[in-house]
C-alpha cells in the first residue's frame, strides 16, 4: 500500500479542486488497501458505529517501543478510502504518537465533513475512536489481542 503522510494527503486534496476527483481518489486510497483475509472479519473486529460494515484488525510490532499496525476493510468504496486514509495515517507509529494525532482536525482539514454524508462522517468517527481506544490501551500497558481487539 503506497504510505502518503499527512503533508502529502493534503497537498493531493488541494490539488483535486473538484470534488468528483477527491471522491475518486478517496476510492483509488481504499483500492490499494492490501487485502484482508476473510477469517478476520468478525463481529469482534467490525467497528460499530458505522452504517457500512468496517473491520479493523490492530497488529502489534516491534519492541521498543513497539508500533501498532492496522488492517483493515469495508463493504463500501468510499469507507474503504476513508478507512485507507486513517491506516495510512496510524499504521507503524508506537502508540503514544497515534494518540497524539489530532484525527478530527485532518478530517476537518481535508473538508471531508462537508461533503461526506452524516451516516459517513459518523462512520469516519467510529472508526476514529476505534483507533484511538487501541493506541490508548497498548500506550497505558494493556496487552491488546493482536489480531481481535474490542470497542
Amino acid at each position: 500500500m503506497k504510505t502518503v503522510n499527512l503533508d502529502e494527503l493534503l497537498e493531493d486534496f488541494e490539488f483535486l479542486t473538484d470534488w468528483r476527483d477527491r471522491y475518486q481518489y478517496i476510492i483509488e486510497l481504499g483500492d490499494e488497501l492490501p487485502p484482508m483475509p476473510e477469517h478476520l472479519k468478525t463481529e469482534d473486529t467490525r467497528v460499530q458505529g458505522c452504517v457500512s460494515n468496517v473491520w479493523l484488525v490492530p497488529e502489534v510490532r516491534g519492541e521498543s517501543p513497539p508500533t501498532l499496525h492496522f488492517l483493515a476493510d469495508s463493504d463500501s468504496q468510499i469507507v474503504r478510502g476513508l478507512v485507507a486514509i486513517l491506516v495510512m495515517l496510524c499504521s507503524d507509529r508506537t502508540a503514544d504518537e497515534i494518540c497524539q494525532l489530532d484525527l478530527k482536525g485532518i478530517f476537518d482539514r481535508l473538508e471531508l465533513r462537508r461533503h461526506l454524508s452524516r451516516s459517513r462522517s459518523n462512520g469516519f468517527y467510529a472508526m476514529i475512536r476505534r483507533i484511538k481506544g487501541i493506541a490508548e490501551r497498548q500506550s497505558q500497558g494493556q496487552a491488546i489481542d493482536e489480531r481481535v481487539s474490542g470497542n
